[in-house]
């Protein structure tokens, strides 16, 4: 057995090879080099193959095809892959690869390592049945690689370093079918530090990386839609328009027909003209900024496990982006959920955005379901709030109000959950609130009355003060029963009505002390 392993060997490293034949061919062309001059040569790729071919054959060959394809198609894979002067760095593997400053006998030992350890016989029988999808993690590329002197550097590198100042055209926009328009890009801008993220630090692979089998080394647009929009208002700050587009100039209306007449103050309406009367952009461009980019937890378990020592740190920025961006151990988008930016619908869009219209949308019967709607009275839950019954669950009847459909709430929901005697409960609590929003009224026009007397008489001020505020405690709490409709909580209801009661009461008293 022993005697046939490097018969064995050289024939599974042939077949592995002949499924990639560029890889092979730089050490034919060379075969007076060793493998170290050909690993930190222009024609390294036989070098790295010799291995990687071995254990992802057709991750291998996806990425040289790209390669051979790319704009640094002249480059090694050493001189992106390796900080200069590391070519054993980072990848403790690796350091058994031989290189110049080793022995002639060293050199013969790895060599012979790398071809006859049994143990790579045994890793290619298990790593050539993988799948397709079975792949390593994607390897850190170092910023010095890319800014060398001869590559890009950042500064004092003649027509090299013109890059970073150099605006790149990143796209072009064309509308109504007039000429197109370019959205540029400065790489000196993108790097500038007070502009990054709490806990992120800029990398070249930030922005470069592989992001579809077409090509090698790109920048994905999903990236910068994240980077500018999310947590960022509409038009301002990263999100301005005016960075990445040229703000037309031409009036927005269709102008006058000639001969037609023209009032004296009437203006074209122009996006400065929108912009000086502070017309927010979302009145007509809501919807070229869609999704919010938020992290979904559920990405974390992807990479962790579900401890809680990882988990605690999820939440909070700086770890985050330390961990993850800086370190280059992720990208954006394993964590973010995407943020579209790109033409839709509009109306469709704006129409289905409630909180656009409603803000804090039936606010007051989360503070009734809850419980906790002043702290007047003792947090006391909705009776169905230990077994998590939402909104859906009791509205279940659909209904027509105001020409639109709504679901509402329905005493069928109550039986379906408990027995036919239930379905006179609901009817039953709005009976019950609704006697008692009827007799807090009087006390609530007495006090009413009050505060019109204490204007009348002239009252002093500071009195005058602590009736309204008073009068006023009462109404917000007697508003949370009647907005939030006293039935999704009757026991809370009745407490919060009592309390009102109170501040009423009291505001008539103010008036008659002293």
């Amino acid at each position: 057995m022993k005697k046939l392993m490097p018969a064995l060997m050289a024939v599974i490293v042939a077949i592995a090879l002949s499924s990639l034949t560029p890889l092979a061919s730089s050490a034919e062309k060379h075969p007076e080099k060793t493998p170290a001059e050909i690993a930190s040569g222009a024609n390294s790729m036989f070098f790295c193959g010799y291995c990687h071919i071995l254990t992802y054959p057709r991750v291998i060959k996806k990425a040289h095809a790209s390669w051979k394809e790319s704009k640094h198609n002249n480059v090694a894979c050493a001189d992106c892959h390796y900080p200069p002067g590391e070519l054993d760095a980072g990848v403790p593997e690796h350091r058994s690869i031989p290189n110049d400053k080793e022995g002639e006998e060293e050199r013969k030992r790895d060599i012979e390592f790398m071809k006859t350890e049994l143990e790579v016989l045994s890793r290619l029988v298990t790593i050539l049945n993988m799948d397709e999808s079975s792949v390593l993690r994607r390897p850190r590329l170092d910023d010095r690689s890319c800014r060398t002197r001869d590559c890009h550097p950042p500064e004092g590198g003649g027509e090299k370093s013109e890059y970073w100042e150099k605006k790149i055209t990143f796209a072009e926009v064309e509308k109504d079918g007039k000429p197109k328009s370019r959205i540029d890009f400065t790489h000196k801008e993108h790097y500038d530090e007070k502009k990054w993220v709490k806990g992120d630090e800029m990398h070249c692979t930030t922005c470069h990386k592989h992001e579809t089998r077409g090509k090698h080394f790109e920048t994905s647009k999903a990236d910068c839609f994240l980077c500018h929009f999310v947590n960022a208002e509409m038009n301002k700050d990263r999100a301005k328009c005016s960075l990445c587009h040229e703000i037309p100039t031409r009036p927005l209306q269709q102008q006058k027909k000639e001969g037609e007449e023209k009032k004296d103050d009437e203006e074209p309406i122009t996006h400065k003209k929108l912009e000086e009367n502070k017309v927010p952009c979302e009145g007509c461009h809501l919807e070229v900024v869609r999704g919010s980019g938020q992290v979904n937890l559920e990405k974390c378990l992807d990479c962790h496990d579900n401890e809680e020592e990882t988990m605690k740190y999820a939440k909070e920025l700086e770890p985050m982006h330390k961990e993850h961006v800086a370190a280059q151990t992720a990208r954006c988008i394993n964590c973010h959920e995407p943020v579209e930016h790109k033409k839709a619908d509009f109306l469709d869009y704006a129409r289905l955005q409630c909180t656009r219209c409603h803000p804090d949308h039936h606010i007051y019967q989360r503070k009734l379901l809850l419980g906790e709607a002043t702290e007047e009275a003792a947090k006391t839950p909705n009776l169905m709030f230990e077994v998590k019954t939402n909104c859906t669950g009791c509205h279940v009847e659909e209904k027509t109000a105001k020409g639109e459909k709504v679901i509402s709430g329905s005493a069928k929901g109550c039986v379906d959950c408990h027995t036919k005697r239930h379905e006179a409960m609901l009817t039953e609590w709005k009976d019950k609130i609704k006697e008692e929003l009827e007799s807090i009224s009087e006390v609530q026009k007495d006090a009413e009355d009050a505060i019109e007397k204490a204007k009348q008489e002239n009252a002093p001020a500071e009195k005058l003060k602590t009736m309204l505020d008073s009068y006023n405690k009462g109404l917000a709490t007697i508003n949370i029963v009647k907005f939030g409709n006293g039935v999704h909580n009757k026991k809370y209801s009745i407490i919060l009505i009592d309390v009102a009661f109170g501040h009423f009461e009291d505001t008539t008293d103010i008036l008659s002390e002293e």
